[in-house]
Parts: C-alpha cells; structure tokens; sequence
C-alpha cells in the first residue's frame, strides 16, 4: 500500500514539476493520526540544469468514512490556507495544487508544504509527559496563546477572505447559522430521540452570546494539533473546520473538557488564569466565563454528534477503521459530559 503510493506520488511530480530528472520520494511516512482525513509526508528529491534539489512535502487526502463524511470538502480547506500562508507568519503550510481525479492516488487531495517537528497525541503517555514539561518550562504554553491570538487578530478583510468565505454581519448572525447545522446534524446522526441533547439544544437557542467581533478561527485549536520543535512550535495543522466567526469559540474549545479530561491543565498544558489574562492582553478581547460555559456546551453537542457519526460510518461498512467504532463506543462518554455542563 505505501509502496503504491509513493509510486504514485512519484509519477504526479514528475508531471509537476517541470524539468525534473532523477525524481524520487523519500522519508515517506504517514502520520498515525487521519482520523477526518488521510495525511503522506515526504521528501522529494530530483535534479534540474545539474543542480541536485530537494523539499518536502505533505499531501492531505479526503478520506472515506471519517467523521461526519457528508460534510467534507477538501477544495474550502485549501483556498483557506491558501490565503492565509500568505498573509501572515504563523506557523501554517503553504499551498501548491489541489486535485479532484480519484485515479492519482484514490481520492481527491491537495499539496501543501511539510513543515519539520514532531506532533503528540496528547492522552498518551509520552504527549502527557512532553506537554507536563512543557508546561513546567513555560515557553511552549505562552507561545500558545500568542499564537492564537495572532490568528484572532488578523485582518480577515484585508486579505480578501471575505471573496470566498462566509463573513457574519449581525452579533448573533455567525452562532444562528452554527445552531441551525448541529441541530441538522443532530437529526442525521440521531439513534432515538434524545432528551439530553434535544434539552441542549435548545438551551443553546436561548442562551446565545453575542460576538464581540469576528476573526479567523480554526475551530480545533489544541495541542495534538501543533508540531513541536527544540521547545518551540514549529506547526498549526487540521484546517478543515477554519472559518470566519467567534474568537470565543476557540478560546472555550482550550478549554473544553474532551481536550484536558482529567488534567488539570487546559489541553493538558494551560493553567486556565494564565490562559485568560495572557490572551486578554494580546488581543484587547475580554473573556465572559458565561460566553465560556455557552461555548463549551456547544462544543460538547459537537463531540456527541462525532462519536455518533463515526459509530454510524463504521456500522454501516462505510470504514473498516476500528478507531471510528471505539470512537463511536465513547458516545455515552460524550453525551454525559453535556448533561454534566447543563448541570444534571
């Protein structure tokens, strides 16, 4: 399987890249995560004009069955990227090509930059110890939130995102629409009828926050997706769900329980206090716990409808992936962590 895909590769760079002799993929591997969409990192080498050259690369492919599989779209990702490796110096992969012929390599995919570092998944032993050491040194932790922060503070308009991008007018325009999809998802991925979470819902209806403003977002800001380097972050990855709406929702999505469990660090590296005032600071935005809360049941909502759409996906022979029925198993989890916000 590898083997064909490097062979692949191999043969739509050489289509790419013009003037290419020798070419060869190299340090070939794929992440173990993948579980919305494939990822194949690598290195390509070749020669041009007599000069021996070399740069890595990342291929993200659309990936059949992963989570909630009827609303994913590789092309909004890359344009999304595509603007913003351009108009800031985050640490996010530019873009080459995006492709829709399922026969290059069995589905659509797009190229994007490799970017060096290492990533950890954050509930295993060795990413629980990477980020406690992390969080004792201090560095990794502010760089963090400056990180975030620098996203929120971006100018959006500007860069022309407002061209292809949704845009919220009104205070509560961006949390109506957001409403409006996750209880459409509710219904979709709906067992039974479900007490908890149709009583979530419409807490969620009554209790809306009003934005203070808008901002870029990536909406799965956490720790498993950073790189990490010589005590640095090196990476931001995992844009398919990045949009144009409330800053709080990332900010409460640090903060959400399913990222932490039963650490007492956000995402397993934040002291909460820390968190709030060293945002606050960098971006002028002032942090309501009640605008928190709010996020976090939202959040929440949105965890039981994956569980529920990964189980689904893996009954339905949609994947063989065992991780889509463990994570399917976890629904009771999830769904119990709503009720414990709604205060059950």
């Amino acid at each position: 399987m590898a083997e064909d895909m490097k062979q692949a590769l191999k043969s739509y760079f050489q289509s790419k890249i013009e003037g290419a002799d020798n070419l060869e993929i190299q340090n070939f591997k794929q992440p173990s995560g993948g579980w919305s969409d494939e990822a194949f990192i690598f290195d390509v080498h070749w020669s041009a004009k007599g000069q021996n050259r070399q740069k890595g690369f990342a291929v993200r492919k659309q990936k059949e069955g992963g989570f909630m599989p009827e609303m994913k779209n590789l092309y909004p990702q890359f344009k999304f990227l595509n603007l913003l490796s351009k108009i800031c110096d985050l640490p996010v992969p530019g873009v080459h090509w995006y492709e829709t012929d399922d026969s290059i390599i069995g589905g659509a995919f797009f190229v994007m930059d490799k970017l060096e570092g290492e990533s950890y998944v954050p509930w295993s032993k060795e990413g629980q110890q990477f980020l406690k050491q992390a969080h004792d040194d201090g560095k990794i932790p502010y760089e963090f939130v400056e990180l975030l922060a620098k996203l929120h503070c971006l100018d959006y308009q500007k860069a022309g995102f407002s061209n292809d991008f949704y845009v919220p007018e009104g205070v509560y325009d961006y949390i109506d629409k957001k409403l409006i999809e996750t209880e459409s998802l509710y219904y979709r991925y709906m067992m039974y009828p479900d007490p908890v979470m149709v009583d979530a819902l419409e807490w969620l209806k009554a209790n809306k926050p009003a934005a203070q403003r808008y901002s870029i977002i990536h909406n799965d800001y956490r720790t498993g997706n950073l790189l990490y380097e010589n005590n640095k972050i090196t990476g931001i990855l995992d844009w398919e769900n990045a949009e144009i709406g409330d800053p709080m929702v990332d900010v409460a999505y640090v903060c959400a329980k399913s990222n932490r469990m039963d650490s007492p660090f956000l995402c397993y590296l934040l002291d909460r206090e820390m968190f709030f005032d060293t945002y606050s600071s960098l971006t002028g935005l002032t942090i309501d716990e009640k605008v928190i809360h709010y996020y976090e049941v939202f959040h929440q909502v949105r965890f039981v409808l994956i569980s529920q759409s990964a189980g689904k996906a893996f009954a339905t022979g949609q994947t063989k992936d065992l991780r889509m029925a463990r994570q399917g198993y976890r629904w009771s989890l999830m769904r119990g962590m709503v009720a414990e916000l709604l205060g059950y």
